[in-house]
């Protein structure tokens, strides 16, 4: 027996928050799973060829809320660290939503395959004046192009883009399991960048490994302004191993930003994945420098700006990967300290082959601004 659930179609990221929510809730159930997510427009369709005992997947997620609800009260966690460069958070009164959601989620989890079903126009109850009788409201986290921030200094003369508990206990499913959260302070600006895969045509184990990449990468922090297409090579150089992933995918990326009490939406980008996978895996798999390169240049002594150079060589084609090395090269020989000779051989062999070999893979024969092979 198969079940089929379309997202909503709200939108990316949160429909991506969703369907990735429906995914790592169904395996966390039942690990040998078999899942497929096609993205269509600007939803996705999750079919999963079992029978699906949805008490266990509400279940399976919601030990994580109450986790970080517990978390979020004493003002640390994923839910808190989520809501970034805004001031005046109170984490009493936002654990108590997220307490309320959780139930209310419960009750509507039973219905998710009528509610999800093609026909069902589930997205026309919602959003701004949505006629739903309990809504709630889709925080900037997980909504950054329709959301709001929580605290009421902000005033808005438009209605809040607003969803049904289980629309919204998914989207926070979807950025506790599979989205990297990370915070940065440079001077007087303090932001928070959001990343999450985007899965275009993905089935099974690659849907868990995508969300375990980008899932543990949680409060984590840095003392430099980041640039947003620095953040996928953040994400991929640390933590688990990168091995093949068959199947077509992205990667959403969004900051927003605060100086003193405002705060606003910097940068929203849809970012091609494989190109920069594929980097991350060859040079893990030729050296083991290319973590510590990655985060010395995002460190205060770096640049930052450096790391989004390499991505804009694998996913735009320029610079030319000579270009980027000799930058890098540029930079590290200035350290004077007693780390000087060390820092220096983080730029390994293993990295500036993989470079070259990964845009010569994707862009050789297409020129700079032509179609790349992953397109």
């Amino acid at each position: 027996m198969s079940t089929e659930l379309v997202t909503p179609g709200h939108s990316p990221p949160l429909d991506t928050l969703i369907a990735m929510g429906i995914v790592i809730g169904v395996l966390q159930a039942n690990p040998v799973a078999r899942i497929t997510v096609k993205k269509q427009g600007f939803t996705y369709r999750v079919t999963i060829n079992e029978q699906v005992m949805w008490d266990k997947v509400f279940e399976a997620l919601s030990e994580r809320w109450l986790f970080e609800i517990k978390r979020l009260r004493y003002g640390m966690g994923a839910f808190y660290s989520a809501f970034g460069p805004q001031r005046g958070i109170k984490p009493v009164e936002l654990s108590k939503r997220f307490e309320e959601l959780v139930e209310l989620a419960q009750k509507d989890f039973p219905r998710i395959a009528q509610e999800y079903s093609e026909d069902s126009q589930h997205v026309t109850r919602e959003g701004r004046g949505g006629k739903r009788k309990k809504l709630y409201t889709a925080y900037l986290p997980i909504a950054p192009w329709a959301g709001k921030y929580f605290a009421g200094t902000y005033k808005y003369k438009e209605d809040p883009y607003a969803l049904c508990p289980l629309c919204s206990f998914l989207a926070w499913s979807g950025l506790l399991s599979s989205s990297a959260v990370m915070t940065y302070v440079a001077e007087d600006k303090r932001g928070t960048i959001y990343a999450i895969p985007d899965p275009i045509d993905v089935s099974n184990y690659d849907l868990a490994f995508l969300a375990l990449i980008f899932g543990e990468k949680k409060e984590k922090s840095f003392h430099n302004n980041i640039p947003l297409l620095a953040v996928p090579l953040l994400v991929l150089a640390s933590g688990e191993t990168i091995w093949h992933i068959r199947g077509k995918y992205g990667l959403y990326v969004w900051k927003y930003e605060g100086t003193g009490n405002f705060l606003s939406l910097k940068d929203f980008s849809q970012l091609p994945l494989s190109p920069l996978l594929d980097f991350v895996a060859g040079a893990k798999a030729k050296g083991k420098y290319l973590p510590k390169l990655i985060e010395y240049l995002a460190s205060r002594e770096g640049d930052p700006s450096l790391i989004a150079l390499i991505t804009e060589c694998l996913i735009y084609g320029e610079p030319d990967p000579y270009t980027v090395l000799r930058n890098i090269w540029s930079l590290l020989s200035q350290a004077r300290d007693k780390r000087a000779k060390r820092i220096l051989r983080w730029l390994d062999k293993g990295v500036a082959e993989e470079l070259f070999r990964v845009w010569k893979k994707y862009w050789e024969g297409h020129g700079t601004g032509g179609t790349p092979s992953y397109a």
